[in-house]
């Protein structure tokens, strides 16, 4: 889809008469992540549209924001034709889903934060040994471009065989042997085939990882306090990614916010494996927005 000379990919999936959800994926990651949840989305009614963000897949890059991405999901939402929704947003994608809130608070129902991070220099301000946080300040002193380019050369070195895993699911069962025991059970063999895909897709291309590294590591362009439409935030507690502590950060700022906590959950179960609560919640909350 092109919108106004920018190119939009996108994946829709659960029940295309059901009430639209737009869906932001993972840090990295693609449009395809929204495959996983295809299937509950058809359970309760709920048609699911993901795009890739600037920087992912063949989406052009644009500067890191926050709020651009809002307002790009409007964007997107229009040339759908598709009036009133709900937004979703997964790990990295948590901000961006409360920047589509903002963008469009007469039009977006209800949110939901699903292990989705906060602002980390704010909610861990002393971290030495994290070299991230020079490149976030080199991005605060101007070289938004060097920081960029840090942060993609961290992810080439960490990639690995990633762009050759294929649909093998062994290969992708023994790429996940390092997660904590259980955290991956939710995964099926045709979830894992879709999740391989979505993580060479997010990989196939390294800008929209610093891309989004730079937006929400450094200084937000958005306002959180002022969100007025329903948001609930799930948080795994034994998520070591993006712990608790990030979901807490934003219910105290968030009027009327509802903070979730998943026993026993790491980031995987968080992000993915609970979406029968997710789902209802949202379609639940449909009613004529604030």
């Amino acid at each position: 889809m092109d919108i106004d000379g920018r190119r939009f990919a996108l994946h829709q999936c659960g029940d295309p008469h059901g009430f639209p959800l737009f869906v932001h994926h993972g840090t990295p990651g693609s449009r395809l992540a929204s495959a996983l949840i295809d299937e509950t989305a058809s359970k309760f009614g709920v048609r699911i549209i993901s795009f890739d963000r600037p920087g992912y897949g063949d989406a052009p890059l644009t500067p890191p924001s926050l709020a651009s991405v809002g307002a790009d999901t409007l964007a997107v939402a229009d040339a759908l034709g598709i009036d009133r929704f709900a937004v979703a947003g997964v790990s990295g994608g948590g901000p961006y889903a409360l920047a589509t809130a903002l963008a469009g608070p007469g039009r977006v129902t209800s949110v939901a934060v699903v292990a989705g991070i906060g602002p980390i220099r704010v909610i861990k301000p002393h971290d030495p040994d994290d070299p991230e946080r020079e490149y976030l300040a080199r991005a605060d002193a101007g070289d938004v471009d060097g920081a960029l380019a840090s942060f993609r050369s961290d992810l080439a070195a960490d990639l690995g065989d990633i762009p050759a895993i294929g649909d093998d699911t062994a290969r992708i069962e023994a790429y996940l042997e390092g997660a904590p025991p259980n955290d991956f059970a939710w995964l099926d063999a045709e979830k894992k085939v879709w999740w391989g895909r979505d993580l060479r897709e997010a990989t196939r291309r390294l800008d929209g990882y610093a891309r989004d590294n730079v937006a929400w590591g450094c200084d937000w362009d958005i306002d959180v306090t002022a969100v007025t439409v329903p948001v609930r935030l799930y948080y795994g507690d034994d998520d070591r990614l993006v712990p608790p502590s990030h979901g807490r950060w934003l219910a105290e700022r968030i009027p009327g916010s509802v903070l979730m906590t998943i026993p026993g959950a790491g980031h995987g179960t968080a992000a993915f494996g609970r979406w029968d609560d997710i789902l209802p919640a949202l379609v639940r909350d449909r009613g004529e927005p604030t």
